[in-house]
């Protein structure tokens, strides 16, 4: 068999997948990067005016200390352009370089205690990004229902 057509075609395939999947494995296994240092993030002024909320996915990629490149991969242009302009301000703690998602949720909340000037921000870095503030007043929520 190992001196058969089929086999000098079949074999160089087996080696090639077999390298492959080790390339695929040994990506997966590095570790996200520590965040060292970051801007607090803000929920935009002119999309809380606008009532607008929503996730945004950016992906990242690193040097090994500072973010060098992103890319919007969805979300609202508004949520977006400020989630990539806060990302840009983190550094990080010496690592491999990588690249990974980062996911910003914005939310408007109706029951809000506090400043909404201040919004609540939940960071679980390096991945999740939340900011929450307050509905601005009067504005629609549901068709129909005004908060």
């Amino acid at each position: 068999m190992k001196n058969s057509p089929l086999w000098r075609v079949v074999a160089p395939l087996i080696v090639i997948l077999f390298a492959g999947w080790r390339v695929v494995a040994q990506q997966s296994s590095v570790s996200l990067p520590m965040v060292a240092s970051a801007q607090v993030p803000l929920y935009p002024p002119v999309a809380r005016l606008a009532n607008v909320e929503g996730v945004v996915h950016l992906k990242v990629t690193t040097d090994g200390h500072h973010v060098v490149s992103t890319q919007v991969e969805d979300g609202h242009r508004l949520l977006a352009a400020l989630a990539e302009e806060n990302v840009r301000t983190w550094q990080f703690s010496l690592h491999e370089p990588t690249t990974f998602t980062v996911t910003y949720v914005y939310k408007l909340v109706t029951k809000w205690e506090g400043d909404p000037n201040n919004p609540a921000v939940i960071l679980r870095f390096p991945t999740n990004v939340e900011v929450s503030t307050r509905r601005w007043p009067g504005t629609v929520d549901m068709p129909g229902k005004v908060k």
